[in-house]
């Protein structure tokens, strides 16, 4: 039997029968009953062509290479065999182990039928007289082999390690056997599932890396699969046993995190990514997301979304939008990196003593577009700006002394103190946003002034719609006063006692 070239175990043919594996390719030694008709042809690329070649080539290349080797057991030749493909890609393959894995040496392939389905054999010899010496094949460069044929066809290539489930062998307890296999069954469903809850976020992003983080011991790695394969664009490439194995793992937690692509020596990506979400926009307004947002559940009533990005962003350009996003949905301004890690659906938050499982609860289908945020975004902050300067200049025309208060908070109470207070609050604007109202209040400033000050320190606002910002002020001076008024009254009635 022809043989196909497996990951790592690929080697050239060794010079001990080497013969029969090409008589057999070449079908010398068919069986007349099997296939009757054997439709065989004989390709080579060569000098970047593709044209007819003949048996008696392959022959005196392989007797070139006998009697060119360096000991009596060298490498002859090279094979690798697909089938099931579509016969228009067999010169484009050819073409790809020529230029991109072999120094340019010739490639024979060998097409046919094998009882309805088609094959070709890809022969490369170890040496010819333009190349006196065998080609240096590292592992990679034949798990590349192997990846990148498999894109030429459109074929997918199940990668060592990636498989859902394990060959259980017979034992002498059939009970036993049949408890195994039910094992591995369960096991390999779990797989699945998890692959389904992967599958939405290389929708969004492409290729990801994943990594495990000990919080206790200070300690992550990167994951890889057997192939040694570290970024993932497929679910088929992920080792998802070993996701398993780590899910089940005290302290481990595993994270993903999106892959730049390289175009012309600039780096883009595909997807930004929001942490913690405020509960009511996912529960009570989730069309107000982009159209395909993926929604995960990382705990109760705590959220992650990853946006789709309408085309390729530079890393600049998307990082200063999630920043930007971060803000205007008022998500958790500690995670405005655009290569912050994210929690993998599908396996256990560790962070809560209960592990709950992360998941993929919804994908958003709405009218609302990365590319209308960005014009609304916009527009938002040019009307709350003009919106201010008209507000100055009517304070500064009905009340001067009301100016003056917000020309002295403005110096001496500015963005300084709402940032301390915005730290301290562990990130939390509207706990920074109260904070600040309160100390402006008792330090006797009008409420005027206040709202005035806080619209122009407070660093989200001017990207919220006008009407918005202006009702969230009102509110928030409204409750900050009504906080201060029981302590004024005790105040007042400790002044007085005999009220």
């Amino acid at each position: 039997m022809a043989h196909e070239v497996q990951f790592v175990r690929g080697t050239f043919y060794k010079a001990g029968g080497g013969m029969t594996h090409l008589k057999h390719a070449l079908r010398e030694k068919y069986d007349q009953n099997r296939i009757p008709v054997p439709d065989i042809r004989l390709w080579k690329w060569e000098n970047g062509s593709f044209v007819e070649a003949s048996k008696q080539e392959l022959h005196e290349l392989y007797t070139y290479n006998m009697e060119h080797r360096q000991r009596k057991n060298a490498n002859v030749y090279f094979e690798y065999m697909v089938s099931g493909h579509d016969p228009e890609k067999t010169a484009e393959v050819a073409k790809y182990l020529s230029e991109n894995v072999f120094d340019n040496r010739t490639v024979f392939a060998v097409e046919h039928r094998d009882e309805g389905h088609y094959h070709t054999h890809f022969f490369i010899f170890s040496k010819d007289p333009a190349h006196l010496k065998s080609p240096n094949l590292k592992k990679q460069d034949l798990h590349m082999l192997r990846v990148n044929v498999g894109k030429i066809t459109g074929q997918k290539v199940k990668e060592k390690g990636t498989g859902l489930q394990k060959h259980v062998g017979l034992s002498s307890d059939p009970e036993r056997t049949k408890e195994l296999v039910a094992m591995q069954q369960q096991e390999a469903e779990r797989m699945k599932q998890i692959q389904e809850q992967i599958k939405p976020i290389l929708s969004v992003y492409g290729a990801i890396e994943i990594y495990s983080l000990n919080i206790e011991k200070g300690v992550r790695f990167r994951l890889y699969n057997g192939s040694g394969r570290t970024v993932f664009d497929d679910v088929e490439q992920i080792p998802v046993i070993k996701l398993m194995q780590l899910d089940d793992k005290p302290g481990e937690n595993v994270v993903f995190v999106p892959v730049p692509f390289e175009k012309e020596g600039k780096k883009y990506v595909r997807g930004i990514f929001l942490d913690d979400v405020p509960e009511e926009l996912v529960e009570e307004q989730p069309e107000a997301l982009p159209n395909g947002t993926v929604i995960v559940q990382t705990s109760k009533n705590k959220y992650q979304a990853h946006i789709p990005l309408p085309k390729l962003f530079d890393v600049d350009t998307a990082d200063q939008l999630q920043r930007l996003l971060v803000d205007y949905y008022q998500a958790d301004p500690g995670a405005k990196w655009l290569l912050h890690p994210r929690r993998m659906p599908g396996l256990k938050n560790k962070k809560y003593l209960e592990k709950p499982v992360a998941k993929v609860v919804k994908v958003v289908k709405s009218d609302a577009t990365v590319d209308k945020l960005i014009a609304e975004i916009g527009e938002n902050r040019d009307i709350n700006f003009q919106l201010q300067e008209k507000r100055w200049v009517l304070i500064e025309k009905k009340s001067p002394k009301v100016a003056r208060q917000i020309e002295e908070i403005l110096e001496v109470e500015g963005e300084s103190t709402w940032q301390r207070f915005f730290e301290e609050s562990g990130g939390d604007r509207s706990s920074a946003d109260m904070k600040y109202v309160l100390r402006l209040l008792r330090k006797g400033y009008d409420p005027q002034a206040v709202a005035y000050a806080l619209l122009e320190i407070s660093p989200d606002l001017q990207i919220r719609k006008p009407k918005h910002v202006l009702d969230y002020v009102e509110r928030t001076i409204a409750k900050a006063l009504s906080i201060l008024q029981p302590v004024s009254q005790e105040k007042e009635q400790n002044h007085n006692p005999e009220k």
